[in-house]
């Protein structure tokens, strides 16, 4: 018989956000973002656009309206604590 060993944790980053894997919130842009999703193009987001947030074990999914139409990335931690750190987003309670 084979043993099977316990599933390991999910690592994932602690972020200044405060949320879990699957924790989802509400937040604002303050000022206009801007960031580079992968090796696409770069993406800005301008001041006081809504965001819908859901963390994931290393990024932020970001997802907004821009001009009527759904949009949504995937912003590494680092980056996304930066957004937070020198309040660009406002994550709201």
């Amino acid at each position: 018989m084979n043993a099977v060993t316990p599933a390991s944790p999910i690592d994932y980053t602690q972020g200044q956000d405060g949320m879990a894997p699957g924790d989802r919130a509400r937040a604002r842009v303050r000022s206009r973002l801007e960031f580079r999703a992968g090796d696409g193009p770069l993406i800005a987001i301008e001041p006081d656009y809504a965001l819908e947030l859901e963390r994931a074990e290393q990024s932020m999914v970001v997802s907004w309206q821009e001009d009527g139409q759904p949009m949504n990335a995937a912003i590494p931690l680092v980056e996304f604590n930066e957004f937070i750190d020198t309040g660009k987003v406002v994550i709201e309670v």
